[in-house]
């Protein structure tokens, strides 16, 4: 669908719904989601007979990873991790993760 616009090349509603294969009402549905929940500037051209976009948009599908614990990244990645202890000069000891395998 994204291209079809970016082309002008939708045509009218009903063929669009058809070559996407789905309801008329559900295009409508579809642009007004895109549109008014995403932000995507469509607009139909009446001349043209196209769906066009007011100025080239940028498109992201994609999925956001959760941040990991550290030792839910070291199982992931197959690393394994020894601990050592060094002594601080106040005599305090501080653990540090040494990472193998890297």
């Amino acid at each position: 669908m994204d291209r079809l616009i970016r082309l002008q090349a939708t045509g009218p509603p009903t063929d669009l719904a058809q070559r996407l294969k789905m309801s008329r009402s559900s295009l409508f549905e579809l642009i007004a989601f895109l549109r008014d929940d995403m932000g995507a500037p469509i607009r139909y051209h009446k001349y043209r007979q196209s769906y066009v976009y007011d100025y080239p948009p940028r498109f992201y599908l994609g999925f956001e990873k959760d941040r990991l614990q550290s030792n839910e990244l070291d199982h992931l990645s197959g690393r394994t991790v020894s601990e050592n202890h060094n002594t601080a000069s106040d005599d305090h000891s501080e653990t540090v993760k040494s990472y193998d395998n890297l």
